[in-house]
């Protein structure tokens, strides 16, 4: 269940993230052992006749090491020897089965992930109030109530498995003993096949389960999501400063260029363009460009260093709206733009 009622939203990629690192993900434990049920059965069926001649072989050779005289001191060392062998040949298959198949049922519920934070001491497990809680916490009673009915399921289909053969598992007291061994064969291979599915089933409903507690256990109210994206992104004071600061820079660096202009055309208080035509250029290039405050920087710069202003209202309007700084003038403004740098030039001729 989700820890808070205002936590509705699905949990972010980030916070899957952090969940992993903190060793939290769906893991269905019944999930790993019906898996391991059904490898185990097809090892048996592959290696079972095998290793059960393997096993009788020995058994027969230990029997006869137990007669009187056969094994004597320096034997005993050898006999061990043979006993760890045996051992690991029966043993071995079924333990490699076991750590294959819990990393890869882990491997496919949870992926790969490896964190060091489960393995870390947390001495608040050690309070015992904190263990009464987790003992009769809802979580605990559920899992209580799921074991339960898990148990009675698996009850009712080992009964309905065995119900009609109990009958036949009677008489075979009074049959041959190889064939009242494959009435046991017949009666145990049925009762493991159907257990081993109703446990299959089981466990793919219990790691549904599993996952829908975790998703709902990482669910993310929208101020936590709002407050995950503004650390992403940084927060909007800082944002907004780092904005005021680039805007700055570019201020300082456009009044720089506002000495090499040719004219300032201004509206005459509210818009100044400071425009550089040379014979380097094809057309007047927008060096500057301001509105209200920023065109009184750009007019006093202009004064400062003797660039001529000049009072064209209409121009300037139309230059501040289809021009962009470090880019030449539209075709269309190319006439209007003339006259001025023409009158611009015969004021320098006459000075």
């Amino acid at each position: 269940m989700a820890k808070d009622p205002g936590q509705t939203e699905k949990a972010t990629p980030k916070r899957r993230q952090k969940a992993r690192e903190e060793g939290s993900s769906p893991r269905s434990s019944d999930f790993d052992g019906a898996i391991l049920l059904w490898g185990t059965f097809f090892l048996l069926l592959g290696v079972g006749g095998a290793t059960l001649a393997l096993l009788t072989r020995q058994v027969i050779h230990f029997l006869e090491l137990a007669k009187p005289g056969a094994l004597s001191d320096a034997g005993l060392m050898t006999l061990v020897g043979e006993v760890v062998e045996i051992l690991g040949r029966l043993l071995l298959p079924f333990l490699g089965l076991n750590l294959a198949v819990s990393l890869t049922s882990g491997f496919a519920q949870r992926g790969f992930s490896f964190s060091a934070k489960p393995l870390q001491p947390k001495f608040d497990r050690l309070n015992p109030a904190n263990g009464f809680k987790r003992i009769f916490a809802i979580r605990s009673v559920v899992e209580l109530v799921k074991s339960l009915a898990k148990f009675a399921i698996l009850a009712s289909v080992a009964y309905l498995v065995l119900a009609p053969r109990i009958p036949i598992l009677l008489t075979t007291m009074k049959l041959p003993l190889g064939q009242a061994l494959q009435i046991f064969q017949s009666a145990l291979f049925a009762l493991y096949r159907n257990v081993m599915l109703a446990m299959l089933v089981l466990a793919l409903a219990d790691f549904a389960w599993q996952r829908q507690s975790f998703e709902k256990s990482i669910r993310m109210s929208k101020q936590e999501i709002k407050d995950e994206a503004k650390d992403a992104d940084g927060s909007p004071e800082v944002k907004g400063r780092q904005r005021a600061i680039m805007m700055a820079s570019a201020r300082r660096r456009m009044l720089a260029e506002v000495p090499k202009a040719t004219v300032v055309v201004t509206n005459p208080t509210h818009v100044a363009i400071a425009l550089r035509y040379d014979e380097k250029t094809s057309a007047p290039i927008c060096v500057a460009k301001g509105l209200d405050h920023l065109a009184l920087k750009i007019r006093e710069r202009a004064k400062e260093t003797g660039v001529p202003i000049l009072e064209r209202p209409e121009l300037a309007r139309a230059l501040y709206r289809s021009v962009d700084l470090n880019e030449p003038i539209p075709r269309d403004l190319y006439q209007a733009v003339a006259q001025v740098l023409a009158f611009v030039y015969r004021l320098r001729g006459a000075a």
